[in-house]
């Protein structure tokens, strides 16, 4: 959804207003937005009946739609829903030959191209105005609300951290977490610790002993936008293969990620104002990669990345390139990026 914004910025510049169709339970990170008048949902889960539903209540609504998933019921939707339909399908493959007939017009699925640079593909398809920044937009309220959770009552610098992930295969070890943002601290940087409500526990767990004025744990203590503040007001943000990540990118505050088997080209945090097809290499020898004010570490394995969910293949499993990144190298990178804000 956040890797959308920019063809949702184009439409609200032609002067479009926009609804938004997003997976159940992810309608939040747009609540409030100028671009987002209303939002429909829906889940794998919902009989197909309620969905046949949904489609007669959106039935020809709408003058243009935008797919930018290979899923068909997305498709199915906004073929129901407007008069012209334009998406993203694989330009190979006969399951797909009914939705490359159907749409008014649609580019190829290209597997080595950033999802950002796809959505600005679409724009451009339909004679949008061009917009290449990722992001959301928050409030007066949102800043103030967002400061008053942090402890500490002054503008005293924080490194925020973010070391969680929906699934395991993309998790760094907790102990090298814990190691870093001792680190962190002995630099005389404080420390604010991000996640969901499910998560704080264990975000109380990492700082466990810590000095509460110098790291303070916060996960589901903040709404998406009072996430974006935060993070825009961070010295610098640490986090994972996550959401979150490209949120905290997309404020411009220095942002080091460490990815795992997935491909950057295709999901690494955008730099706002890139007009590449891919502002990443699927790797390099050394295992960092800097672009605008993100920093992208990996492991050195060979197989670097492999697309695949952990080394057995499955979400909880490990990954060895994750498992193997020393804290001294992700230290070094933050480093880098702490001197170069002197400089």
């Amino acid at each position: 959804m956040l890797l959308a914004t920019p063809l949702a910025r184009s439409l609200q510049q032609a002067g479009y207003q926009i609804d938004w169709l997003v997976a159940s339970g992810t309608e939040a990170l747009i609540a409030h937005q100028s671009f987002a008048h209303s939002v429909f949902t829906i889940s794998a889960s919902v009989p197909w009946q309620d969905q046949l539903r949904l489609a007669k209540r959106l039935w020809r609504q709408y003058d243009r739609a935008f797919v930018l998933t290979a899923s068909d019921r997305p498709m199915l939707l906004a073929l129901a829903a407007a008069q012209q339909t334009y998406a993203l399908i694989p330009a190979h493959g006969h399951q797909y030959a009914w939705k490359r007939f159907a749409a008014h017009s649609w580019i190829p699925y290209e597997a080595k191209e950033h999802m950002v640079w796809r959505a600005m593909q679409l724009a451009a398809l339909a004679g949008l105005p061009e917009c290449a920044d990722v992001g959301i937009e928050w409030s007066d309220a949102d800043r103030q609300q967002a400061c008053q959770q942090l402890p500490w009552h002054d503008d005293a610098p924080y490194i925020q951290i973010h070391p969680f992930a929906r699934w395991r295969y993309k998790w760094w070890p907790q102990a090298h977490w814990r190691t870093l943002i001792e680190s962190i601290l002995d630099s005389g940087l404080r420390v604010v610790i991000t996640g969901s409500p499910a998560e704080q526990t264990a975000a109380e767990a990492l700082i466990a002993g810590l000095e509460a004025q110098k790291a303070t744990a916060l996960a589901g203590a903040f709404s998406w936008q009072q996430l974006a503040c935060l993070s825009a007001q961070a010295t610098a943000y640490i986090g994972l293969d996550t959401a979150n990540t490209h949120l905290a990118a997309s404020t411009g505050t220095p942002v080091v990620t460490l990815f795992g088997p997935t491909d950057p080209r295709i999901w690494g945090p955008w730099s706002n104002g890139s007009k590449h097809a891919t502002p990443w290499q699927a790797s390099t020898p050394h295992g960092v990669q800097r672009v605008g004010n993100i920093s992208l570490l990996q492991g050195t394995n060979s197989c670097v990345p492999c697309q695949m969910e952990g080394c057995q293949r499955q979400p909880e499993s490990d990954s060895d390139c994750l498992q193997t990144m020393t804290v001294e190298s992700v230290w070094a990178e933050l480093q880098h990026r702490l001197n170069h804000l002197t400089i």
